[in-house]
């Protein structure tokens, strides 16, 4: 679910704050099976520092958009959340007992809802890539409930990556996060030219708060900023 472009401008990113040094953690908010902070994972490592990774997410999948989402996205989430629709099976195709069929409609629906298993995500951050537990962070929960409550517990963010797809999600993250973010810090917005909802809260945000860095573009969906 995430383009090369926006891979290799993530490991950038990473490897910018890490040389030059800018203080802080990195914080993931939206993780899912965990690719984006195990690529944040493997930076810490390869650069040999000792950095805090932390990771926000419901681990339940993705709440309910809003009217603020725009049509779009309210449509998108109806076709991904709604009953798995299967082809007709072909000549060709093997048949399945019932009970492997439900297993595989089952893994569609997590997929398809944006939903993980917390455990797959901590078995690839410290059995795979071997992040020191110590500076591995989970904040299982809805953002509205574990944002405003640890926010202050982290200290200066380095990198910050939302994913949050909605206006909501996005907005609280920007709120409670954004004046974490250290100068020459990097802000990656995943879902800036997706949704409508993530671009209309970061443009109200940065409107407000006279933020004039520019948004500068990754791949299709992805944008990103550096701190002044």
């Amino acid at each position: 679910m995430t383009s090369p472009e926006r891979c290799r401008s993530l490991w950038d990113s990473c490897k910018l704050v890490l040389g030059q040094n800018v203080p802080g953690c990195f914080v993931e908010c939206g993780v899912w099976k965990g690719g984006s902070s195990g690529l944040m994972a493997l930076a810490i490592n390869d650069a040999g520092q000792k950095r805090h990774l932390h990771m926000f997410d419901s681990f339940e999948g993705l709440p309910d958009p809003t009217e603020k989402d725009g049509k779009q996205a309210v449509a998108w989430y109806s076709t991904r959340s709604g009953p798995v629709v299967r082809e007709p099976a072909g000549k060709n195709e093997k048949r399945v007992s019932a009970s492997n069929r439900k297993g595989e409609e089952e893994k569609i629906h997590e997929v398809q809802q944006c939903r993980a298993d917390m455990e797959g995500v901590r078995h690839l951050i410290l059995d795979k890539i071997k992040m020191p537990e110590e500076l591995t962070h989970f904040h299982v929960g809805w953002f509205q409930s574990t944002l405003p409550a640890d926010a202050g517990q982290l200290g200066p963010i380095a990198l910050l990556r939302l994913d949050g797809d909605w206006y909501d999600s996005t907005k609280i993250c920007l709120e409670h996060l954004y004046p974490l973010l250290s100068p020459g810090g990097v802000i990656i917005l995943d879902d800036y030219y997706s949704f409508e909802g993530c671009q209309k809260a970061t443009d109200e945000y940065r409107n407000l708060h006279q933020i004039e860095c520019p948004i500068c573009r990754i791949d299709g969906d992805a944008v990103y900023w550096l701190k002044k």
